[in-house]
């Protein structure tokens, strides 16, 4: 089996930065202070803009969008940039795992899992209602 962190590292942690700059890129927000904020070079920014990194839109999930509306708004106002950001989307990224959100993913991508049955990261990645509600 594919260990649970690579596949939020090649999956999930791209796909929610890809959305978070697409909603910053929608704000006119400009590039060289995108990669500032989130650490992503200039160059994976158009790779993302593209649609060649990050392909699971998991916005479709409500509070992902929102979160990420809320991030995106913390960024363009100034209030959250560098470290900030990134502890964020790793607490999304775990959020994405704890509620199963990503199992249908996780099996279409390595169909070693059973998404029914499987329970691994809500096991390993308990989210303090901090997170939930950020």
């Amino acid at each position: 089996m594919k260990s649970v962190f690579e596949f939020a590292a090649k999956h999930i942690e791209p796909s929610l930065k890809r959305a978070l700059i697409l909603k910053l890129l929608s704000k006119n927000v400009n590039r060289t202070y995108i990669a500032k904020c989130t650490g992503v070079s200039p160059a994976l920014i158009t790779r993302y803009a593209k649609g060649e990194r990050g392909l699971h839109d998991l916005t479709a999930i409500r509070e992902i969008d929102e979160a990420l509306k809320e991030l995106s708004d913390k960024i363009t106002n100034g209030e959250m940039c560098g470290s900030e950001v990134y502890i964020r989307i790793a607490e999304l990224t775990m959020y994405v795992l704890s509620k199963k959100f990503a199992c249908g993913i996780h099996y279409l991508a390595t169909r070693d899992i059973d998404p029914l049955k499987c329970n691994i990261c809500p096991s390993i990645f308990k989210i303090s209602p901090q997170v939930e509600t950020n």
